[in-house]
């Protein structure tokens, strides 16, 4: 008896906004997978803005994926190019072409189209930031697809819109035919609709009301969706927090369960290979960045096992109402979160402890901008070691008393006079 040919994985790695280094890992990702004797084709999806040649240390390619659009090469495999990396080949992205007014969504239809016939163990695609449709198809291809993001709360709000975006997009494409549930849907997610949801269980539950089994459909879908998250450029102590919010939020809202597929620590040298147009797995000066890259590398192909190293694979407490309580690690760190609404403007509420001086501050954040914030110093905090429990008590209050402060309008933003 032969056996089969596996089927190729498919890894789309997008953002909810560029510049967290998406493409520089997605090249080194490449380079460290073909080391583990697979077969890798790396496509730069990043339509209209394609780099992902330069973070491989190639100044210029010959062949992109204008040559398959404009006709010049017969199918996607004629137009990956062999890299200097044994076992792994590059389809360069193209630039948009005056003579295509929908550059991107025919594009993305002969990308679809030209998949099947790559003969590869695994195509990674190194895809635009953002929620564009067509990003978000090719980000779709997958249930496991990888979100690169950073601790910033800008990357942290950009990475919940670009999975909430890509929750309501997959249930459009679970059903591409149907009018009721794509009007449903649109009714639910339009911003001056009555028909508005607050949550994906919301509508799951509007369309129970209709048909059960389509709802049940929905459900089942969402169980098998799990974007995997990489903190990239994080700091020493806030690895998994903004991994932590991210799947705090989705849980609640979304109703789904994002895993982190690992963290990559800050390292000005990984700019410097960049600048020099050597990938950093490469540099010996970037020996802790890739074995933190090989890490990832190995969940992917899973030579480490099935399980993730995220807290959403662990036994999960009860929901809170209100906010989500990061665990204490070793340094006990203490945080709550939430988004709120104000005046239209969704606003990002964090409370935490500051080891520095062991105080308690509260900030707002409005896409990245602090709008407000305040610190506050407690005598239970003045010993060595306070008591874990009462810490956590004081953070809460503090933050429930910010919450409460915005929903009535006494708190003072730096943009309002």
């Amino acid at each position: 008896m032969t056996g089969t040919k596996q089927a190729m994985q498919i890894w789309p790695i997008g953002s909810g906004k560029g510049g967290v280094g998406k493409t520089l890992l997605t090249a080194n990702l490449g380079i460290l997978l073909a080391g583990l004797n697979r077969k890798v084709v790396l496509l730069d999806a990043d339509l209209g803005a394609s780099n992902l040649h330069t973070a491989l240390g190639i100044p210029y390619i010959t062949r992109t994926l204008n040559n398959f659009l404009t006709g010049t090469a017969q199918g996607l495999p004629d137009t990956a190019l062999e890299t200097p990396i044994p076992g792994l080949s590059l389809i360069g992205g193209g630039r948009q072409l005056p003579a295509y007014p929908d550059y991107q969504e025919q594009m993305v239809r002969r990308i679809l189209s030209g998949i099947p016939l790559l003969q590869a163990d695994i195509l990674l695609m190194d895809l635009g930031g953002g929620i564009q449709t067509s990003v978000l198809d090719l980000f779709l291809l997958s249930d496991r697809p990888v979100v690169v993001m950073t601790g910033d709360p800008a990357s942290i709000q950009n990475t919940y819109h670009l999975l909430k975006t890509a929750v309501y997009r997959k249930i459009l494409k679970t059903f591409p035919n149907n009018p009721l549930i794509s009007f449903m849907v649109q009714s639910a997610t339009h911003p001056k609709s009555r028909q508005r949801v607050h949550s994906v269980q919301e509508l799951i539950d509007k369309i129970s009301h209709v048909d059960r089994h389509y709802a049940d459909l929905i459900r089942k879908t969402l169980q098998n969706f799990s974007p995997q998250l990489i903190v990239n450029m994080a700091g020493h102590h806030d690895d998994h927090r903004s991994a932590d919010m991210v799947g705090a939020v989705c849980r609640k809202f979304l109703g789904i369960k994002p895993g982190l597929l690992g963290t990559m620590e800050y390292s000005p040298e990984i700019k410097k290979s960049a600048r020099n147009l050597r990938p950093f797995t490469l540099d010996p000066v970037n020996l802790k960045a890739t074995e933190q890259l090989g890490l990832i590398a190995r969940q992917l192909t899973g030579e480490t096992g099935t399980g993730i190293p995220s807290t959403a694979g662990k036994e999960e407490k009860p929901a809170r109402p209100v906010e989500e309580v990061s665990p204490a690690g070793k340094d006990q760190e203490s945080w709550l979160m939430n988004n709120i609404e104000y005046k239209n403007r969704p606003l990002y509420v964090l409370t935490e402890k500051l080891n520095l001086d062991q105080s308690i501050q509260t900030s707002v954040y409005y896409r990245g901008r602090i709008l407000f914030s305040k610190k506050m110093r407690y005598p239970e905090l003045s010993i060595p070691a306070p008591d874990q429990k009462a810490l956590e008590k004081i953070i809460s209050r503090q933050h429930l008393t910010a919450l409460k402060g915005i929903r009535e309008g006494r708190l003072r933003f730096k943009d309002e006079k």
